[in-house]
């Protein structure tokens, strides 16, 4: 199994760990796994660590090169946790890379500080347009995700085409990720002709318990398609608090919302119909090839089936197992290899080619709809 150094978010002087050196054979190299483990949206991170895991754990099986492990560093989710967990990470002269951070917010606040360090990432799941932007030209960042800016046109190409209606609301939760995505989805299916129903964005806040005075907006408004664009945990006491009050209408969220946790925050019966959309992958039963292979060793080994960005997780892994392995076990080595030598993997989520600003080249887009209880896949657009 993965030997696996639980930081949480405190580095430590564990013995075993060490990067560097020309000769792979006896050594042990450490990736850093950066997201929340605790707090609300805890759920997104322990998906990405566990995949890591199995990674891992399928790597060292092997027994070729390097023995790899994992330190775990928890940030909550919180960017100023994040701004402080970043210190420790690039301190600990053992980690060569990171699998994360998982959120928009908290990979905007340590990439500066990940760029002078020269410590690559790689994030399975933070979408906010703007990263590449923080440091222009940088040669630590990268993810496996498609931006917000793909997945708003995913998401305005879903409503308009598909559900084609004639009014609209949207609602966001006023964070980095949230605000971001809705503003963008709001300006492209307006800008489609649909008509929005409020005359800006509606708000909540997500620490809150009651949102009476939203729903009374939304409801207020009577459209046929709200937008809610969030975290699973708000957007599942959201859709309750909808449904409860008379709401009817289509509830449409984006990949922050995408996770179990909605469901469980719902009921089933008022997350019913939910649909819910992504530019990542779910790995399911009824899922074929290299994706139905991860979920039958993700279920077996892991012992639950994956969930949101685990596909994303395991092949962010992956890509830094396969660099690691091919000679590459220090930092700068390892920015050499993502930069320069990688081209493509072919992964679980989809085939993996970074752009020269460390965004991944794929435009597919996903659309899943709550049935049952349950997600389901319903709908796949390509992005132009």
């Amino acid at each position: 199994m993965a030997l696996v150094l639980s930081g949480c978010g405190g580095g430590g002087d564990d013995q075993d760990s060490a990067g560097g050196g020309d000769d792979p054979a006896g050594e042990t190299v450490t990736i850093a796994f950066m997201g929340a483990l605790t707090g609300d949206s805890a759920n997104l991170g322990i998906n990405v660590r566990d995949a890591m895991e199995l990674a891992v754990d399928q790597a060292n099986a092997t027994g070729d090169g390097p023995t790899i492990a994992i330190k775990e560093f928890d940030t909550a989710g919180d960017p100023a946790q994040a701004g402080t967990v970043k210190d420790q990470v690039i301190g600990d002269d053992d980690v060569v890379a990171v699998v994360g951070p998982v959120f928009s917010g908290e990979t905007k606040a340590v990439i500066p500080s990940f760029e002078d360090a020269g410590l690559p990432m790689i994030s399975p799941s933070a979408t906010n347009k703007d990263l590449p932007d923080i440091v222009p030209g940088s040669s630590v960042f990268h993810r496996i995700i498609a931006d917000d800016a793909l997945q708003a046109s995913g998401v305005a190409s879903y409503i308009t085409d598909t559900l084609a209606p004639s009014s609209i609301v949207f609602v966001h939760d006023n964070t980095e990720y949230g605000k971001g995505l809705t503003d963008d989805v709001a300006s492209l299916v307006t800008g489609a002709g649909v008509t929005a129903a409020t005359d800006a964005p509606l708000t909540l806040d997500p620490d809150a318990q009651d949102f009476s005075s939203t729903v009374n907006a939304v409801n207020g408004a009577d459209p046929e398609v709200l937008f809610y664009g969030g975290y699973y945990t708000e957007a599942g006491r959201f859709k309750k608090q909808l449904t409860d009050a008379g709401f009817t209408g289509t509830f449409v969220s984006g990949d922050g919302s995408l996770d179990p946790g909605f469901i469980a925050a719902a009921g089933a019966e008022a997350a019913e119909g939910a649909r819910l959309s992504c530019p990542c992958n779910l790995a399911f039963q009824e899922s074929e090839g290299n994706l139905k292979e991860f979920f039958d060793n993700h279920t077996e080994e892991v012992g639950r089936e994956p969930g949101l960005y685990s596909p994303e997780g395991y092949d962010a892994a992956n890509i830094l197992i396969q660099g690691i392995k091919a000679g590459n076990t220090d930092r700068a080595s390892l920015v050499s290899y993502l930069e320069e030598d990688f081209t493509s993997y072919e992964g679980v989520s989809k085939t993996v080619e970074f752009a020269d600003n460390g965004n991944v080249t794929s435009k597919d887009f996903f659309v899943f709809e709550v049935t049952d209880g349950a997600f389901a896949a319903v709908e796949t657009v390509t992005v132009d």
